[in-house]
């Protein structure tokens, strides 16, 4: 899709909210038509094509930069189609042992459940077909009573029994990354590891509806890779006026983590 090509989408129009039928169709004509780094085409051009308005465009294409499939070119104005990350981080390691609190966290699994992949789903674990099922848990994360953390975690089921291995993680109370182990985790690659505000400010998760509009939520997501296939997507929201997050190695001089078992 070379720069001044049309990106050919159809006009979007049902009963979903507009920026997530724009997601969709973006995402599937970037997949198709696309190659990483070729630039979107401006606003004002995929808002007359989408047959859409311009704040509504916006939405999507802030969805799809915190998600890592778009982002922006050396001119800043423009998109373009994400680059794999040239050093992703090295650690694989579970949410919970990324945060750091002033307080005992404690974790509950609010739902592990079988879902049908969806645009976001197909594009990140790289789904050729609809008929794949995953597995997805949702974690949140509680300091004290207030909500620090929304681990969103996604297997495919038919990936070499990894699924049933991840579906302990409720009876655990522990992210699904966590309950499949180091073992799995050391033969994986970060192919996505990013770091961005999240727009919807985290109110479609459990524990997070509530949270005041003032509150800044910072989305990370995350895809390990192994053998070259994608078997692993996590986009986690963080409260980061209350924990922090830290890659790597602890620094001495950081507290660790108070964790309250169950």
């Amino acid at each position: 899709m070379a720069e001044e090509q049309q990106l050919r989408v159809r006009p979007v129009r049902d009963r979903r909210p507009l920026s997530v039928q724009v997601y969709d169709q973006l995402v599937e004509a970037l997949r198709k038509q696309g190659k990483p780094g070729d630039l979107i085409p401006p606003e004002l051009e995929l808002s007359a094509e989408l047959g859409v308005s311009r704040t509504v465009l916006r939405e999507a294409l802030r969805l799809l930069e915190e998600d890592g499939i778009i982002e922006r070119g050396v001119d800043p104005r423009r998109r373009q189609l994400a680059l794999p990350s040239s050093r992703p981080p090295a650690f694989n390691a579970p949410l919970e042992d990324m945060l750091h609190a002033a307080g005992p966290i404690t974790i509950k699994v609010v739902r592990t459940e079988p879902i049908a992949p969806t645009a976001w789903s197909k594009a990140l674990l790289e789904l050729e077909d609809d008929s794949v099922e995953l597995l997805c848990q949702e974690s949140l994360f509680l300091l004290g009573d207030e909500p620090v953390a929304s681990a969103l975690e996604v297997v495919p089921v038919t990936d070499n029994g990894i699924a049933s291995r991840a579906a302990g993680g409720e009876a655990a109370n522990r992210t699904m990354l966590s309950v499949l182990g180091p073992q799995f985790r050391s033969k994986c690659v970060p192919t996505l590891w990013r770091l961005s505000a999240a727009s919807s400010g985290g109110g479609s998760r459990k524990g997070f509806s509530k949270l005041r509009g003032d509150i800044a939520v910072t989305s990370l997501t995350s895809v390990l890779s192994r053998h070259g296939k994608p078997v692993f997507l996590g986009k986690h929201l963080l409260r980061l006026d209350l924990v922090s997050l830290t890659v790597g190695e602890t620094a001495s001089d950081i507290d660790p983590l108070l964790w309250e078992v169950p």
